[in-house]
């Protein structure tokens, strides 16, 4: 199995609950968008890949980084389904694993290589990290497993019941770090996610 992993952050949402745009909020210095696209950088994804639809020109002009694949999808208020869809169909097919990640799931940098690296060792077809005996985020997907995602629209609940129902392909690692369920929903949760530390077991 090859050892590349691209990147899939999902960007579209109208960010409802927050009252703002998620990708432009203040994240320990930057903008949350341009913190994701770095860490993932360094953590070793060959490719970004970013999926955009309400408020696109706004993040359009603060992302720092040109050499990233922007893609559009026009159907953003149908939910996430419709993003991971437009990303799915978008890549580039010759990338050999996908990491899948909300822009409202910031992880420090060691948390991203911790699962990237535990996807490669196991050479798995889906890798999640696991907390409290609850699945987490970000998720990587190997490419031969596209073609499941890609009937995320058959299912009620989308991409948690294609887990379900292909639960033997799932390898978890736990880690042990309140950043695996850490989702910034809205106002309140990202104020308390500014109280994590970046750095591993100083929480």
């Amino acid at each position: 199995m090859n050892s590349t992993i691209d990147a899939l952050i999902l960007a579209a949402g109208k960010s409802t609950r927050m009252g703002s745009t998620k990708s432009l909020l203040n994240w320990r210095g930057e903008e949350l968008i341009n913190y994701q696209i770095n860490t993932l950088i360094k953590a070793g994804c060959d490719r970004i890949n970013l999926v955009l639809g309400y408020d696109y020109e706004n993040i359009l002009k603060k992302i720092n980084k040109i050499d990233i694949n922007i893609i559009y999808n026009k159907d953003f208020e149908k939910g996430k389904s419709s993003s991971i869809l437009s990303g799915i169909n978008s890549i580039n097919n010759k990338n050999e694993n996908l990491l899948m990640i909300a822009v409202d799931q910031p992880r420090p940098l060691w948390f991203l290589k911790s699962i990237m690296q535990f996807h490669i060792n196991k050479k798995a077809i889906i890798s999640a990290p696991l907390f409290d005996n609850k699945r987490g985020h970000p998720v990587i997907f190997n490419h031969t497993f596209y073609k499941n995602i890609l009937k995320i629209n058959q299912y009620k609940n989308g991409l948690k019941d294609i887990f379900r129902e292909n639960n033997s392909l799932v390898k978890t690692i736990d880690i042990n770090s309140q950043w695996t369920h850490l989702d910034l929903n809205d106002k309140k949760s990202y104020e308390l996610s500014l109280g994590l530390n970046l750095k591993k077991n100083e929480e």
